[in-house]
């Protein structure tokens, strides 16, 4: 169990955004959270923001705040708690991925369509891409349905469960814009389901970038 605490611990101390990112996830407000954590919810608005870094006494004390806030809404909170890290790490790996296609003008994905580019990336290659930049887990599988991704692996000892919903991707998006500085919308579609524009017979993840 505290080695699975510690993980979140470390996140926390190398990146404080992700306390941010927790919360908005777990459905957790920035005054309950610092209460919990036992901290001024000026200090932790500062850490969430990037204008001060966290001490390993204040990562632990976050962890355990926000393991005290998620324990009233789950049976399992530190597994859940490793699954929304998980879902994080993959999302910036993602947007990594993005930002090097485009900044690499990569035309194994890029194709143009009306005048503008599209990134199209089918399910192999996604997981492959994936597998280079995600290096906390070890991903097994991934499903793309309308709207949906799903990513499947194993964190140390325990399996992980990625799930992008229509709300995850919207935030994909953001952080993707953030990372290339384009404006982006991403699309998943099943291969049955993929419009005949693109061009593509497989479970795909579409694009648009401007």
């Amino acid at each position: 169990m505290f080695k699975k605490l510690e993980i979140i611990e470390r996140a926390i101390l190398l990146n404080p955004r992700y306390i941010q990112s927790f919360r908005k996830k777990l459905k957790i407000t920035q005054s309950r959270l610092a209460k919990e954590s036992g901290i001024s919810q000026s200090h932790l608005s500062m850490l969430e923001k990037g204008k001060r870094e966290a001490s390993e006494l204040i990562a632990a004390a976050i962890t355990y705040g926000l393991l005290k806030c998620f324990s009233e809404k789950s049976k399992n909170p530190i597994i859940e708690l490793l699954d929304t890290l998980s879902l994080l790490k993959f999302e910036d790996a993602f947007a990594e991925l993005v930002n090097n296609i485009i900044k690499e003008n990569d035309i194994k994905y890029i194709r143009n369509i009306d005048g503008f580019p599209v990134i199209i990336i089918d399910k192999d290659s996604l997981i492959n891409e994936m597998k280079k930049r995600l290096k906390v887990i070890n991903l097994e599988k991934i499903e793309i349905s309308r709207g949906k991704i799903k990513a499947f692996g194993k964190h140390i000892d325990s399996y992980v469960d990625i799930i992008l919903d229509c709300s995850d991707i919207r935030r994909l998006e953001k952080k993707c814009s953030e990372k290339t500085k384009k404006n982006i919308i991403i699309q998943s579609f099943p291969k049955e389901e993929v419009p005949p524009i693109y061009g593509v017979k497989r479970d795909c993840v579409i694009i648009h970038c401007w």
